[in-house]
């Protein structure tokens, strides 16, 4: 019979900043409640992380592990790393030390899960939500009956028991009782905070309606407002980050939320990681601003009717300069995301959106750049590539693929936005972010407590790093056909 389980959150991720196991703690919490004695090992911060997980071992003695995983890379076109050799070496390690039972879960789990079974050597995974499915999987007696678990696959990828979806406040959020919030809090002083699962958007590379599911599940008001008020008083914290797919959808919540916020008196400094550009309006932003919202992620990825419509997004261009107009005239600052390569995309789309981030994107604001899209199974965009002749359909992308569009090439790409942009120095590519001085400006800015999101650095990073820049780098060329 299993008692002690032992969750460990395997991401070591620090770039642009840690990024607190919000899951794992919620999975944690589930598994408590369900009666078990659980330890969260966080190896975020660890210099040795085997060393690390030999000693939970040793000293905890869990016949339960559970591991969390939520990246399988970097999605860095320019710079791809892969962490699933470390990620094997965990596993390869802790299978060497104890037969305890093991299963895998987390975002990145869910996106591929039976071929990370495969190159892991392991038999079960959850796919979706893992507070239910880890406690019933932990539970159950013997092998036999692991995989009928809801949410549980096995190696021949079958969910027997179906998909495992709960009520968003099944399991109180308590992140304070699982992590050290204030090793992430020295880092950038936010905390982040979830007030609902899933995805109604059909968008064509996205994985987020496999990791959290096809429609949205709220959680009440008042108790993400109830969240937030206990982690001020037990951590400290005054600032924090909504991270839902879109904060803006579906239609009422934000307005809901926020409206709480401010009949509580919340004392905090909001921000706000994914927000659509439809829809927004006047009041929508007054609300934010009064409600201590100072920044926030706009995504609208290309600024090109036709790049969006391959894209399978539900806004135009006409949305996204409304927006942009709309936000003009606020005090909350403004990172604008788009996605370079997608389908469809040629000079002319890719004009247009540089002509965006030079005429929409005001200066005290920045536009993150991606180059090129991770391709994950099951997605559009993996049907799409395929099309296109730039993957193999045997390919089984654990290591990272990219899709960039066969009508532009990544140098012409390069070309144009040193050509094209006005202002680079307000402009972010994801290599930049791993930058040593992203970390110093952002630990400098938190002992100032000037708390600010990494990207408001964007300017002093670009004067400080010129010439080596991923912009200034050789830019790769895709092969006529990844295998």
């Amino acid at each position: 019979m299993i008692s002690r389980i032992l969750i460990i959150s395997t991401s070591r991720e620090m770039a642009p900043q840690p990024t607190v196991p919000i899951g794992a703690a919620w999975v944690a919490e589930g598994l408590q409640l369900a009666g078990f004695h659980v330890k969260l090992l966080d190896l975020c911060f660890q210099r040795d992380p085997l060393h690390a997980i030999g000693s939970s071992l040793r000293t905890f003695q869990p016949d339960g592990i559970a591991l969390s995983v939520r990246n399988l890379d970097n999605c860095d076109f320019l710079s791809p790393v892969s962490f699933l050799p470390e990620l094997k070496q965990m596993v390869d390690f802790i299978k060497s030390v104890t037969d305890a039972r093991i299963l895998i879960g987390g975002a990145g789990v869910s996106i591929m899960p039976v071929q990370l079974l495969e190159y892991l050597g392991l038999d079960h995974a959850v796919v979706g939500e893992g507070e239910r499915a880890a406690a019933e999987f932990f539970s159950c007696p013997d092998g036999d009956a692991l995989a009928t678990v809801a949410g549980v696959v096995g190696r021949s990828g079958e969910m027997v028991g179906g998909p495992c979806r709960l009520p968003p406040d099944a399991v109180p959020p308590r992140l304070h009782r699982w992590v050290d919030t204030g090793r992430y809090l020295m880092y950038e002083p936010v905390l982040p905070v979830q007030g609902k699962r899933g995805c109604a958007n059909r968008c064509l590379y996205c994985t987020y309606r496999r990791i959290e599911g096809e429609s949205w599940r709220l959680r009440e008001p008042g108790a993400v407002v109830d969240e937030m008020a206990t982690l001020v008083d037990v951590t400290g914290a005054r600032e924090f980050e909504f991270v839902d797919s879109i904060f803006n959808q579906p239609e009422g919540y934000l307005e809901a939320l926020l409206e709480e916020i401010l009949k509580r008196r919340l004392k905090a400094t909001l921000r706000i990681s994914s927000l659509a550009p439809k829809g927004i309006t006047r009041a929508q932003i007054k609300l934010m601003e009064r409600a201590g919202i100072t920044s926030l992620v706009v995504t609208p990825e290309s600024a090109c009717d036709t790049t969006l419509a391959a894209l399978r997004k539900d806004f135009t261009e006409r949305d996204i300069h409304h927006a942009a107009e709309l936000l003009a005239g606020s005090g909350i600052n403004v990172l604008w995301c788009f996605l370079l390569g997608a389908p469809q995309e040629d000079d002319s789309s890719l004009a247009k959106t540089i002509r965006f981030i030079n005429t929409g994107v005001r200066k005290r604001d920045a536009a993150f750049i991606t180059t090129g899209i991770r391709v994950y199974p099951g997605t559009g965009l993996h049907q799409q590539a395929i099309e296109d002749g730039l993957l193999d359909a045997s390919h089984n992308l654990l290591m990272p693929s990219f899709y960039f569009s066969p009508k532009l090439s990544p140098q012409e790409a390069r070309r144009a936005l040193e050509q094209g942009i006005s202002d680079l120095s307000r402009c972010i590519f994801v290599s930049d972010t791993r930058q040593s001085s992203v970390s110093t400006l952002r630990r400098i800015g938190t002992l100032l407590r000037l708390p600010k999101p990494f990207w408001s650095y964007a300017g002093y990073l670009n004067t400080i790093t010129a010439g080596r820049r991923a912009i200034s780098r050789e830019w790769p060329t895709l092969p006529a056909r990844q295998k």
